[in-house]
């Protein structure tokens, strides 16, 4: 099925976002394993540069006991990267959800299968919702008149001429974001400390094993697991940061669209009546343009 949808810009771009969502949680996921890797390898090194007994024999086995505990946990690490591509692909949903009940509203008006328009106040794009209920409310009044005139756009629109910031659309979904973004540090947080009890009880039985009354070896090995919490949480910063990050970059993949479709109703209820939405690099919102360019078609021809 999704094989048959790869020509379809706004199911690639949900799906795009998904797997922008998993391979952040993925590489991060990886990033500390390899470091909790590296951290056995440097403990393997140490015991072999010192001649204790059995340690170039023991590696084999050494890694075998630290991942087997991984192996009962990767249902788990599969459901929660299922999750997280699910979490993506809805959140993409909701972004473009504006443009999807605009468009659907234009193409019911165009079928005259709708007389209401029910803007998604849900999604918060404050400037689009409420001009978009102000665009429609005048073009009701006009087929009501059988003729469309200029209309005076109240000041607080005609002031915009650059997409603006939707704070609470931000803030709202950056929000969500970061939560997700910070539950899915926890797991891989949680998935390192399984690694890191298993070297630890490994290292405290070869310890035992091998050099009993050794205070210094001891002291090595618990604090290298202190040292190494100081990376650990650098790496979940670096994730919920990253999370930050792509919250903003999805944030402006529905900006300056949201200011192009104001813009163009704006401009049409002043006149300019062959004014149409153009947007460039924006395809996953190229059907609900198409739908919103054929309502204006429809009004110039009747109305004007």
């Amino acid at each position: 099925m999704i094989l048959n949808r790869y020509e379809d810009d706004e199911f690639m771009f949900k799906l795009g976002t998904g797997l922008k969502f998993l391979t952040i949680s993925l590489c991060f996921m990886l990033s500390v394993l390899l470091f909790s890797y590296l951290l056995i390898k440097i403990n393997l090194i140490y015991f072999v540069a010192h001649g204790y007994p059995g340690a170039s024999e023991f590696q084999e086995a050494f890694f075998d006991f630290v991942y087997s505990s991984l192996i009962d946990e990767v249902p788990y690490v599969v459901v929660a990267m299922a999750f997280i591509f699910f979490l993506g692909f809805y959140l993409s949903s909701i972004m473009i959800r504006p443009f999807k009940v605009i468009g659907k509203y234009c193409e019911e008006r165009l079928n005259n299968t709708t007389h209401y328009y029910s803007p998604d106040y849900f999604s918060d794009l404050k400037l689009l919702t409420s001009f978009s209920v102000f665009f429609f409310s005048k073009i009701d009044e006009a087929k009501t008149r059988g003729k469309l005139e200029k209309v005076e756009v109240p000041l607080d629109y005609t002031r915009i001429h650059r997409p603006v910031f939707e704070k609470n659309f931000f803030f709202n979904y950056l929000f969500i974001i970061a939560i997700f973004g910070l539950l899915t540090s926890v797991g891989i947080f949680v998935l390192n400390n399984i690694v890191r009890e298993q070297m630890f009880i490994l290292s405290q039985k070869f310890l035992t094993t091998n050099m009993i009354g050794n205070k210094g070896m001891r002291f090595f090995v618990e604090e290298q697991f202190l040292v190494a919490n100081i990376a650990v949480y650098f790496f979940i910063f670096l994730h919920v940061l990253m999370y930050c990050l792509f919250g903003v970059h999805l944030y402006g993949k529905v900006s300056g669209p949201a200011f192009a479709v104001f813009a163009t109703m704006r401009s049409f209820l002043k006149g300019n009546y062959h004014n149409r939405v153009h947007l460039i690099g924006f395809s996953y919102l190229r059907d609900d343009c198409r739908r919103i360019n054929k309502y204006l078609d429809q009004v110039q021809k009747t109305l004007t």
